[in-house]
């Protein structure tokens, strides 16, 4: 039975880490108990922790029958998801620090020997126990305080991201265009339609000349996110239009459904296609999402001695439309951000890409060091290390969990700039 057992984990390592995080909640959860002498406090702790399973429970079924968006998967499926992951990375320490509490006969003994007195032994083992379930409950606490936190400002109004980008060879009648990137969405499950909305007024209100979306538009099944589309009529005075890109969650919801519903709402879509905008000097080149590295790929590249951690990734052999017009600038549109060098020894002046969320976590005021950052050279923010720029914006969604920390979802407007020689 016990093989049994293990073999299942071993084979599903979903239910494996679902249930792991169940048994660390209830050892973390007698621990933090023990901390309260009210029977009152005790009884609204355990309510609360069946009410987030109980959301958890909700939320596989609403995964199952497709039912994510609105309000509803907003407050039980989010909340929920976010406890589950802080149940799997930080509740089992806090459990195994039961078990040390309650081997700590065995951890006396060691730490302080034969020759203290049991009296004495008994006392440090007493004050070891009251501190470490207190330090349990802190900790408790503010992990719970964190993860709230971090899935309110989730649903916040995206920020504004303001940079300029100079180009030397810049035409005149550009100095002073503005672009408005916007990119992962995934519309359908982490994103409301309120939050769309929102983003795409706010988008609207900077005034944009062009407007970008870059990549992983919707997430999981794309008809249910049909009403989310609805708030692209706010972009309809863009004077240069509104083009987007695939991602890659838009490959795994299926791209050819995600195109034809698109094409109902102003967006015209840049599957692996150029064009020259008619009212300006600007060439778009549309990269469909290759699936050139995943997060744990780019890491193993990283990792291997001697490779380079921007490998020449962009094929541009299937791209059909017309070429670049002499004196066009450049933009590319891709949703991954490797290959970053090689889209400069293209000519491209500007490489506009999303994919990494700028990590979901990163530190406080230093926006390179965030998790992305361990797969991708280019992580988060506007870089300039060869001849044109790249731009790689956190975007105004999550993945995996619906949860940031000091990456804040962003709106990017860049402006061109004639760059002084």
């Amino acid at each position: 039975m016990y093989r049994l057992f293990v073999s299942l984990l071993q084979q599903n390592f979903i239910a494996s880490l679902v249930i792991c995080c169940l048994l660390g909640q209830i050892l973390s959860l007698r621990l933090w108990l023990r901390s309260f002498i009210s029977p009152i406090s005790k009884t609204v702790i355990k309510i609360l922790f069946l009410l987030f399973n109980i959301a958890w429970i909700i939320t596989l079924y609403l995964l199952k029958h497709e039912q994510m968006e609105g309000l509803l998967f907003t407050f039980i499926g989010r909340p929920a998801i976010t406890w589950q992951m802080l149940g799997i990375f930080a509740l089992p320490p806090l459990a195994a620090l039961f078990v040390l509490v309650k081997g700590s006969g065995f951890i006396s003994w060691i730490l302080f020997g034969r020759k203290r007195s049991p009296e004495k032994v008994r006392s440090l083992d007493e004050g070891r126990r009251l501190f470490l379930r207190r330090a349990g409950a802190v900790g408790l606490a503010a992990a719970s305080s964190l993860c709230g936190c971090g899935v309110l400002l989730q649903s916040a109004p995206p920020g504004v991201s303001r940079k300029d980008v100079f180009l030397p060879n810049l035409p005149s009648e550009l100095d002073g265009f503005v672009i408005c990137q916007l990119t992962d969405l995934h519309l359908g499950l982490w994103s409301t339609p309120l939050e769309v909305e929102m983003a795409f007024r706010k988008a609207a209100q900077e005034k944009p000349d062009l407007v970008f979306l870059t990549g992983d538009l919707v997430d999981r099944n794309p008809d249910n996110a049909r009403s989310y589309y609805e708030p692209l009529r706010l972009l309809k005075d863009v004077p240069h239009g509104v083009y987007a890109v695939l991602g890659n969650h838009d490959h795994y919801a299926g791209p050819k459904r995600i195109v034809e519903l698109l094409d109902g709402y102003g967006l015209t879509m840049l599957v692996d296609e150029s064009l020259n905008l008619p009212k300006a000097p600007v060439t778009i080149f549309g990269l469909d999402d290759q699936s050139s590295g995943s997060w744990m790929g780019s890491y193993k590249r990283r990792e291997r001695a001697g490779l380079d951690t921007d490998p020449d990734v962009l094929k541009f052999s299937k791209v059909t439309g017309p070429s670049r017009r002499p004196g066009d600038v450049a933009i590319l549109l891709n949703h991954r951000p490797e290959g970053y060098r090689q889209a400069s020894r293209e000519g491209f002046d500007l490489y506009l890409a999303g994919h990494t969320h700028g990590g979901q976590y990163q530190m406080p005021f230093l926006p390179q060091e965030n998790l992305a950052a361990y797969f991708y050279r280019y992580s988060s923010g506007l870089y300039h290390e060869h001849r044109g720029w790249l731009n790689v914006s956190r975007g105004l969604s999550s993945v995996g969990i619906p949860f940031r920390l000091f990456a804040w979802p962003e709106i990017d407007v860049l402006t061109l700039r004639k760059a002084v020689s």
